[in-house]
């Protein structure tokens, strides 16, 4: 790929835990039996055993502590990373972000951040419209608003593109909205049906004896129908969450990343496919 690359590195050694937690486990998953219970708990219940396997007791303990720790930093890694981008010194160039499991969930938070940042930068402008004109109300909210973005540039102009494989986040339209109003070009949702691995970690926590629970799908095993997301199907080359660090580069000559992409028209009548120009970038 030409132009700079960097790497976001954060929580090295919580991360290293947790990819040994996964690998642990889905050595356990891979029995027959154990298999089979696995496929059908996704479907109903984990308590659809007599007698909890032991890959469920270790999910359990992911769940209640290196798990939910990576969640909630990589929410804080993304919110810092938004925060970076916007303060970046290094000219006003559009970034392509690309991550996957804990990665993309950095992502994910970061456009979620700049979403929201993007909200009060349009309240910003409104205000600036009306040239001092202001009410007590109004003032108090520009000088806020204003010492927050000073030196920033707009939110929306920050992301060209975004792809993010195995997400580990629970399926929500309305934050996949927001991520999309602020990427300009191309936002990629990587998923494979076959991360059995990644549904439990999300439905560990959602079971109790005795109660039917409806499940919620998780971003990382299913389609993100929101317009403007593209979703690419990986189930053929990830058979667990453990493998997308072996098979990135595999995943992003699939998506494309960087070429230009050809759609047919929704409009059966017009057969002629449109070709999306990529914006010229300059060092």
């Amino acid at each position: 790929y030409g132009g700079e690359l960097y790497t976001v590195r954060w929580e090295s050694e919580l991360l290293t835990t947790i990819c040994d937690c996964v690998m642990d486990l889905a050595m356990d998953v891979v029995s027959g039996a154990t298999r089979q219970i696995l496929k059908a708990t996704i479907l109903s219940t984990l308590l659809a055993a007599v007698v909890l396997p032991s890959y469920l007791l270790n999910v359990a303990n992911m769940v209640d502590g290196d798990w939910t720790l990576a969640v909630e930093h990589a929410d804080e890694a993304g919110a810092e990373l938004a925060r970076t981008l916007l303060l970046s010194r290094a000219g006003q160039r559009p970034v392509t972000l690309v991550g996957f499991s804990f990665g993309a969930r950095v992502i994910y938070a970061c456009l979620k951040e700049l979403a929201r940042m993007q909200d009060d930068w349009e309240d910003l402008q409104e205000i600036q419209k009306k040239e001092g004109k202001w009410t007590a109300t109004e003032q108090l909210i520009h000088a806020k608003l204003a010492q927050k973005f000073n030196g920033m540039r707009e939110p929306a102009s920050v992301v060209e593109d975004a792809v993010m494989m195995g997400l580990p986040n629970h399926l929500s339209l309305s934050s996949w909205k927001a991520c999309r109003q602020v990427v300009g070009g191309r936002l990629v949702n990587c998923y494979s049906t076959k991360d059995l691995i990644l549904s439990l970690m999300f439905q560990a926590k959602r079971f109790s004896p005795g109660v039917q629970t409806i499940l919620k799908p998780v971003c990382g095993t299913c389609e993100v129908n929101e317009p403007g997301v593209e979703n690419i199907d990986v189930s053929d080359i990830v058979q667990g969450h453990q493998d997308y660090c072996l098979v990135t580069g595999k995943i992003l000559e699939r998506v494309k990343l960087g070429e230009p992409l050809r759609q047919e028209k929704l409009n059966r009548d017009e057969t002629k496919p449109t070709v999306r120009r990529e914006q010229s970038r300059s060092d």
